[in-house]
């Protein structure tokens, strides 16, 4: 095996460290669920998961409701990506989270 051969096995292998952070969610907009990323993909993103996941909290409480329908500006299925749009593992539980599932 050439050593390229064996140094592209192990990146493809490797735990990679993601390049940054968004946040992800769905928001009603003229009666339908419309995708939105923040910061914008053209936008320089989040540096640390953490202040990813503290944004994406500070959204869900600004915008909650406690109707069980999804309301106009809520944002609902809230979580944080990577750079390659993976869901990220929440750092205080290590689990997968999403808030204000609807």
């Amino acid at each position: 095996m050439q050593v390229s051969e064996g140094l592209q096995i192990i990146n493809d292998g490797w735990i990679r460290k993601p390049k940054g952070f968004r946040v992800k969610c769905e928001r009603l907009l003229d009666g339908r669920r419309v995708t939105a990323i923040s910061p914008p993909e053209d936008a320089a993103s989040l540096d640390s998961d953490v202040t990813a996941w503290r944004y994406a909290r500070k959204l869900f409480w600004a915008t909650r409701s406690e109707d069980p329908e999804i309301q106009e500006g809520e944002l609902v299925n809230i979580h944080v990506i990577d750079d390659q749009g993976k869901a990220v593992k929440f750092y205080a539980t290590g689990e997968y989270d999403v808030l204000n599932c609807k």
